[in-house]
């Protein structure tokens, strides 16, 4: 392509130049975008000066050079724009539920929801991930399967499986119990879903010898469990009678309300009856429902107003009304330091899911209601509280 004529005047090789610079301009536009454009401009440009000085007798040859290497330029500076920073790339995951400990297949579950990655998780791994301000860290793979526990953020690795150890029959509930006297502890295979039927062993394999309609009852040791009889509800525990009066607040037991009422705790009070967020890891689901309204015996109560004597004095109130409680304090009791302080309390003397009944069981046998089972330092409740919660929880199911 050529811009000038030999022979010409330097003005008009000058003109012809830069008409020619304006038409190559636009088709640089068009072909290869803004920066194509200007490096190709720049290079004319260059050629156009020399023209106005009178460089060289045969301008078209010497154009004819530039037009190839601003090409080159437009087609250098294109294939850097055909490399752009990859912005879809989906972010790393935060810590879903706070710093603490993750189960690997439930961050793959989240983080495929929530449009971001963590690292290497498998859907179907079985590693404890940690999650903190500094990003998430790949932990010990669990050979018996990750448990999430009552908190999203507070997974450990689920204990070995028993092997069977039942020369007769046991209750669910009460052989989970020896399970974790054993050294080492494990769990019982088939206690989650029939802690109150009747379990024995076929050679070494875990088997359901009963399905009980109104419970297990267990039998003084060395002597064989059996479903219970049908039963009258027990006596109440003797406590001063509590007026029936509205919900408290939705997704409460009727009987409930009025206790908490009686236990001197307002509607402003409670955080959370129902819900199904994956923090709670089930407990705050759905027990059945009372009165035609869906209900859950679990409650959390807010804390962050009261001192710790306040604190210990509301457990004793809800304890005398037949609540199971806990103040979960950040960083003791197996409670995650990155997780929100309050008092989680669920109502012994109704029907209640699994998850339920193992924390009113733990709670008759000291413990923190929590999948580590520890002991419970912050409160100890008196006899008479446990007795109370004891007698409520028999309604249903068999106490510990």
């Amino acid at each position: 392509m050529h811009f000038g004529i030999a022979g010409e005047s330097p003005r008009s090789r000058v003109e012809s130049a830069r008409s020619a610079i304006e038409t190559w301009s636009a088709t640089a536009r068009w072909r290869h975008g803004a920066a194509a454009w200007w490096s190709q401009r720049a290079s004319l440009a260059s050629s156009l000066v020399a023209l106005a000085l009178g460089c060289g007798t045969t301008p078209s040859t010497e154009l004819d050079a530039t037009v190839p290497a601003a090409q080159d330029a437009a087609r250098d500076d294109d294939a850097g724009a055909s490399d752009p920073i990859d912005a879809s790339a989906p972010p790393t995951c935060p810590c879903f539920d706070g710093e603490g400990t993750y189960c690997e297949a439930s961050i793959a579950a989240r983080a495929a929801a929530e449009g971001c990655v963590v690292g290497d998780v498998g859907a179907e791994g079985a590693r404890v991930f940690a999650c903190d301000a500094s990003g998430w860290r790949a932990g010990e793979a669990c050979a018996n399967g990750c448990e999430i526990g009552e908190s999203g953020a507070s997974a450990a690795c689920a204990l070995p499986e028993c092997e069977c150890f039942v020369r007769s029959a046991w209750c669910g509930a009460s052989a989970a119990r020896h399970g974790l006297t054993l050294d080492p502890p494990c769990r019982v295979p088939l206690a989650a879903d029939h802690d109150d039927d009747v379990l024995g062993c076929d050679g070494t394999t875990w088997i359901v010898q009963s399905e009980c309609e109104e419970g297990c009852h267990e039998a003084p040791t060395g002597t064989a469990d059996a479903c219970n009889e049908d039963r009258g509800t027990p006596a109440d525990p003797g406590w001063p009678d509590c007026p029936h009066r509205a919900l408290l607040h939705y997704g409460i037991h009727p009987e409930a309300s009025d206790r908490l009422r009686c236990a001197g705790i307002t509607a402003d009070r409670i955080t959370q009856t129902i819900g199904n967020a994956a923090a709670s890891a089930g407990f705050h689901a759905s027990d059945g429902t009372a009165d035609g309204m869906p209900y859950t015996a679990a409650i959390d109560l807010r804390t962050r107003d009261m001192s710790e004597s306040e604190i210990r004095v509301l457990l004793d109130r809800l304890g005398t009304h037949g609540f199971a409680a806990w103040y979960r304090k950040p960083g003791s009791d197996g409670w995650p330091s990155s997780q929100a302080p309050h008092i989680h309390a669920v109502f012994a003397g109704v029907p209640m899911k699994s998850e339920l009944r193992s924390q009113v069981r733990d709670f008759l046998l000291g413990r923190n209601g929590l999948s580590s089972h520890d002991p419970y330092r912050f409160w100890t409740p008196s006899p008479a509280i446990l007795e109370t919660v004891r007698l409520l929880y028999s309604r249903n199911y068999t106490p510990p």
